[in-house]
């Protein structure tokens, strides 16, 4: 296996002095090439005036790979007029100036007033009829070719940058919150189904329950009672009892119930009335 001219452990991420001053002047005015290490971190790659999207350069140079890395790229500036940029970029995107630029002044140790060495200009993608609209940042670093004694001009002295590009995390966390926005949404709606059925359900099994019980197959008012309470034998007499089960019971009572497309007495009726014919059953065999 052919081993990595990277360090392990290096993470490539200069600080804007660095780029201006370690990267670009030599490369400007030095005309030395970078060294081998850093050509794993700085691609060579025209990001104005070229027909690809951002995400496609982004996986072709190992985007998805890098772990809380930026992509770096030595780029060709496509001038219209020395003030003037081509900034186009896509099919039919462009980098869009997001803020003022600023100055990149030299780092020296001791100097309270360090010369600037550069200019720093930010950009975001825009493309309206892309996916990578507003998906994607640029930051731009172009190199002073000595002191100026006006630092508003926005003019170029050389043709290359060196542009930082990066995914847009804001537009990232906006799609997961409007996704798990619509989740929660789509999860309420459901939920709210699910109980609704659920209260009809319950809705038409207390009215068939009240139907039921309106009447008993053997004419008249079935009351309500508790199947172990015996109470009832206080009441009445076992002769009485006799001939209220002989009664329940009789065939013309079930040829009624027969009768019937549903069963008026209802299951939790039917059952009470079997446990209470089950009671009378025992107590006559103590009686007995």
């Amino acid at each position: 296996m052919e081993e990595s001219l990277v360090p392990l452990g290096f993470r490539f991420s200069p600080s804007d002095e660095e780029i201006v001053d370690s990267f670009l002047y030599p490369f400007l005015v030095e005309s030395k090439p970078f060294m081998s290490l850093y050509n794993n971190f700085i691609h060579s790659c025209n990001l104005f005036g070229n027909n690809t999207e951002p995400s496609e350069i982004w996986k072709k140079y190992g985007g998805p790979q890098l772990v809380d890395t930026d992509l770096y790229f030595i780029s060709k500036l496509n001038k219209l007029t020395p003030k003037r940029m081509d900034r186009r970029i896509g099919n039919g995107g462009t980098w869009s100036e997001t803020e003022s630029s600023k100055l990149v002044h030299e780092k020296v140790s001791g100097n309270p007033n360090p010369n600037p060495i550069g200019r720093k200009r930010k950009f975001r993608y825009e493309n309206k009829g892309s996916e990578d609209h507003t998906g994607w940042l640029l930051d731009e670093y172009s190199l002073f070719d000595g002191p100026k004694n006006d630092y508003n001009q926005r003019s170029y002295d050389f043709d290359f940058v060196i542009c930082r590009m990066r995914k847009n995390d804001r537009v990232g966390i906006k799609a997961t919150n409007l996704k798990r926005g619509s989740q929660d949404t789509e999860e309420k709606k459901m939920n709210t189904n699910k109980k609704m059925k659920k209260d009809d359900q319950m809705g038409s099994t207390e009215s068939s329950s009240q139907q039921g019980c309106s009447s008993s197959p053997i004419g008249g008012d079935l009351v309500e009672f508790d199947p172990i309470d015996l109470t009832i034998f206080e009441e009445n007499t076992m002769a009485d009892m006799e001939q209220l089960l002989g009664e329940a019971w009789s065939p013309s009572n079930f040829e009624n119930v027969v009768s019937h497309d549903v069963d008026p007495i209802g299951e939790t009726q039917s059952s009470q009335l079997s446990n209470w014919s089950q009671a009378i059953l025992n107590q006559l065999l103590v009686d007995v």
